[in-house]
């Protein structure tokens, strides 16, 4: 078994929102933490979010996606190797934490939550995080109900039913897992003839493809639902908003989580 993060970056400029933020969702994390002269923490190396913000700290745990993805450090913005639910930066030191899908590449509800407390112990008093969310609707899709929508065309691009799939397997527990590798087993179900999937749908083999840096890999994604965020959030949290994040494919069950007054604990 491997963890597929090490091999991830190599399909990243295949990837298309929901899994990546557009520009629309840039200028809202911009506008909702007012990033301008902020000292910011990226929760991972996504590429379009290392433009906000005076300077920037990136923290991922993969130094391959950090060799891969991140554009380089500078005089203000350096990436580096660390764990999330233990971050390697002082407490209250931080005007801003972003991070774009964070809390589904935790894989339980315990995780989830000590991320939020490390979000919390870092922030100066009176700052504020936001965190681009993927929230299972509180009733989960059917899995022929989303075979006969892309058949239908009712689905826009392979991003979104990937996406669509993996919430609709998650655990009905309180942590919303699911392995990668479930995730493709069963789009290889729904879906067994690719390139008919292709033809029909006009999406890229090679987007289609990118499923299978899932195979074999034996790291979980959670899903929790966007009222079990919240609740968890507020934990931590005296001010917890939730702002959509834009007008892409599933843009609907991907907003913001705003986060303010921490509880410093």
């Amino acid at each position: 078994m491997t963890n597929h993060w090490d091999d991830y970056h190599r399909h990243w400029k295949l990837l298309e929102a929901p899994l990546r933020p557009t520009a629309e969702t840039v200028a809202i994390f911009d506008r909702e933490l007012d990033l301008g002269n902020a000292d910011v923490l990226l929760l991972g190396v996504t590429p379009e979010l290392a433009v906000l913000g005076k300077s920037m700290l990136a923290v991922d745990q993969s130094a391959a996606m950090i060799s891969g993805v991140w554009a380089g450090d500078d005089g203000s913005r350096r990436a580096i190797a660390g764990n999330w639910l233990n971050l390697p930066v002082d407490r209250a030191s931080i005007d801003a934490v972003i991070g774009d899908g964070c809390l589904s590449a935790v894989a339980s509800q315990a995780a989830r939550c000590s991320l939020f407390g490390e979000v919390a112990r870092v922030l100066k008093p009176g700052r504020r995080a936001a965190i681009r969310v993927f929230a299972r609707p509180e009733t989960a899709d059917d899995l022929c109900g989303i075979e006969a929508l892309v058949l239908a065309g009712g689905i826009e691009n392979f991003h979104a039913l990937k996406w669509r799939i993996a919430m609709a397997c998650t655990t009905d527990d309180r942590d919303f897992t699911i392995k990668v590798a479930t995730i493709r087993d069963a789009f290889g179900r729904l879906f067994p003839d690719r390139e008919a999937l292709a033809a029909r749908t006009g999406w890229s083999m090679s987007s289609i493809n990118t499923i299978d840096v899932y195979a074999g890999s034996d790291i979980s994604y959670s899903f929790a639902t966007l009222a079990t965020l919240t609740n968890e959030a507020a934990n931590w949290f005296g001010d917890v908003r939730v702002v959509p994040s834009g007008s892409y494919p599933l843009a609907e069950r991907c907003p913001l989580l705003v986060l303010g007054s921490a509880r410093h604990r």
